[in-house]
């Protein structure tokens, strides 16, 4: 199958970031349009608001931030300045969910302890909204300046890298458990039967790594996290794979689930080649997660 074919090895993969246009939901179907600088606090005080105000820094159970980037895609490689252009016009979609219902509150973009801009938000009672906003981005965190970076994942001996705009910009429906090996080889040199050929006895690691995007477009309309599918070796249910955002990861796991045996014809020629797999799993809230960067201050009610 094509998408299987261009996912499989070489195993370290890059997909750039891409925009996606996909059905918005009530709450973030007028994206927000940011407070007027007079709004904001001075770069001197923005780590705790004007103690004039009885606004607070929401933190914990009263306020959970996900970041879900719609960045334009870019080189892997480009000079800071040109960087900075490429997201002058970056949207991004916010889910944030409230423990308390506010009386008022505000979306805080801040870097290196500035506010750099502030938007109202949309919904001020608990539970989980949606929002989004086009923003110009430069965060200095663990040497990464673009908000969304890099994800990389891994498992066993195996990593790949993505581009977390990626997780949304494919619309196929296709699935690794849809896999179908291919005739075993009768001569040297024929192409494997399946992806698992290349390891051996106790191997742990994917071959092929896809990513649902019709699946995930959905899920984030929902203010869901994305999934990943994977072909490989090695695992169970429960085998965690971990993922992280940036050069200096910050890691976190996702347990593998709905494993199930989609190929035996290698292993059947060589019992020393292991049997193939597929599994999915959730990409961990970490690699959403901004908490240097985007924060929510308000009143309770």
């Amino acid at each position: 199958m094509d998408f299987l074919s261009k996912a499989t090895v070489p195993l370290l993969l890059v997909l750039l970031l891409s925009g996606c246009h996909s059905p918005r939901t009530a709450a973030s179907a007028h994206p927000q349009q940011p407070l007027p600088r007079e709004h904001a606090a001075p770069a001197e005080h923005s780590a705790s608001l004007p103690k004039k105000t009885s606004e607070e820094v929401l933190r914990g159970d009263d306020a959970k931030i996900l970041v879900f980037p719609e960045c334009a895609s870019y080189p892997e490689l480009v000079p800071i300045d040109e960087l900075i252009d490429l997201n002058k016009n970056c949207r991004v979609e916010i889910v944030y969910e409230l423990g308390r219902s506010l009386s008022e509150g505000r979306l805080q973009i801040f870097n290196d302890g500035e506010i750099d801009s502030e938007y109202p938000l949309p919904e001020l009672s608990a539970g989980r909204h949606i929002t989004s906003f086009t923003q110009g981005f430069y965060w200095k965190e663990n040497d990464e300046t673009l908000p969304d970076g890099m994800l990389s994942c891994n498992l066993g001996t195996v990593s790949t890298t993505i581009g977390a705009g990626s997780l949304w910009s494919s619309h196929s429906d296709e699935s690794v458990y849809d896999y179908k090996p291919g005739p075993p080889g009768e001569n040297v040199g024929d192409p494997p039967a399946d992806l698992a050929a290349s390891f051996r006895g106790d191997d742990l690691g994917f071959a092929s790594f896809n990513i649902p995007g019709l699946r995930n477009l959905k899920a984030r309309e929902a203010g869901q996290l994305p999934e990943v599918e994977i072909l490989g070796v090695g695992f169970v249910e429960g085998t965690p794979v971990e993922c992280g955002r940036g050069v200096n990861l910050d890691l976190g796991e996702a347990p593998l689930r709905d494993v199930r045996v989609v190929s035996t014809v290698e292993h059947d020629l060589d019992a020393d080649i292991p049997v193939l797999k597929a599994a999915r799993f959730t990409v961990p809230v970490e690699v959403f997660d901004y908490p240097h960067h985007i924060r929510i201050v308000g009143k309770f009610k």
